[in-house]
């Protein structure tokens, strides 16, 4: 992940917002529920791969002020905080200050980019909490882990450092929620992954085992943060773990842990030029995006994966599908 000089954030900084958000979540308002019903859309991966500022043409036909909420899973647009004029776009698609659209960023949202845009465009950290009707909404920045075999780079210790005892401290104080999101963009728990035979499912785009949330070594995200949601379960609050760097080698996939600990990923990846793909790329069905329906009197959270393409197809009119680019048409016609 290439990262921009401007992107470390002060010590001080780090740590007031820290501060600030422990206390958002020890102390999470408590208003009356005024929508019992609310619908989440996920996004995953949804950059246009032929565009480096846009996203895949298809989502740019939806209504996202329809959702209470949408959450961001990374990789917006290929080079999202390359230019301002880039979040300007998202901006007008996704109300990005709104406290219902969440971000987690992945590795493109800062490739040859600047992290002070995606700060001043979002007017949040990068990592941050959110309370929605008893729903506990955590959003991590893991491009501050590390993702590979080898050692860690020993580079932004303290801003990593930091992350990790913001988690752990939000994490210890979770009590009155019924539903605990843990929103990100690469792959966590791998190694939880896992199928009926034990064998370990390939899912992700980016799928470290261990994953390592600072530059320790033998630090490992899975042994440190596992056994704290088993805590939060037990205590009878649902935990959901999703992941938007997705695509490539699966469309989505929903997991549940002998702990009853649910891992969810989706991600979108068929804008790309199919005659010429990056032997990276491995699975070509549809593309699907996750939505979520929160129901916080009953006290229940469900998700539905959908195809992309028959889902957009079926909320624009024949006229305008007629007035809509060939590359667009030809993406809704055949995914």
């Amino acid at each position: 992940m290439k990262r921009s000089k401007r992107s470390i954030i002060s010590l001080g900084a780090i740590i007031a917002l820290v501060v600030f958000c422990i206390i958002t979540a020890c102390q999470p308002p408590a208003p009356a529920v005024e929508d019992s019903s609310q619908q989440f859309i996920f996004l995953g991966h949804p950059y246009d791969w032929l565009v480096e500022n846009r996203i895949d043409p298809r989502l740019e036909l939806l209504d996202f002020s329809q959702y209470q909420g949408v959450w961001l899973g990374g990789d917006v647009c290929a080079r999202t905080s390359k230019s301002p004029t880039t979040l300007t776009y998202l901006d007008s698609l996704f109300d990005l200050k709104s406290p219902k659209t969440q971000w987690a960023w992945g590795n493109h949202d800062l490739l040859e980019g600047d992290a002070d845009l995606l700060l001043q465009a979002t007017g949040r950290p990068a990592y941050t909490t959110y309370w929605q009707n008893g729903l506990q909404l955590i959003v991590l920045n893991t491009n501050l882990f590390w993702h590979h075999p080898w050692a860690p780079a020993q580079e932004d210790c303290e801003e990593k450092e930091a992350q990790l005892h913001w988690l752990k401290s939000v994490l210890d104080t979770v009590q009155a929620a019924s539903h605990l999101v843990l929103l990100h963009h690469h792959g966590l728990f791998n190694e939880l992954k896992v199928n009926e035979k034990g064998d370990t499912l390939l899912l992700d785009n980016i799928r470290a085992m261990p994953v390592r949330p600072d530059c320790r070594e033998g630090g490992d995200f899975t042994a440190e943060i596992y056994p704290r949601l088993k805590t939060i379960r037990e205590r009878g609050i649902q935990v959901v773990s999703i992941s938007g760097d997705v695509g490539m080698v699966s469309k989505g996939y929903s997991i549940t842990t002998p702990d009853s600990i649910h891992l969810v990923g989706s991600g979108i990846n068929n804008s790309l030029d199919k005659e010429y793909p990056p032997d990276y790329v491995k699975n070509f069905q549809p593309d699907s995006i996750l939505l979520v329906q929160f129901e916080a009197q009953a006290l229940s959270l469900s998700w539905q994966f959908v195809p992309l393409s028959s889902f957009v197809n079926g909320q624009i009119s024949r006229e305008l599908l007629n007035r809509l680019p060939a590359r667009t048409r030809l993406l809704l016609a055949n995914d």
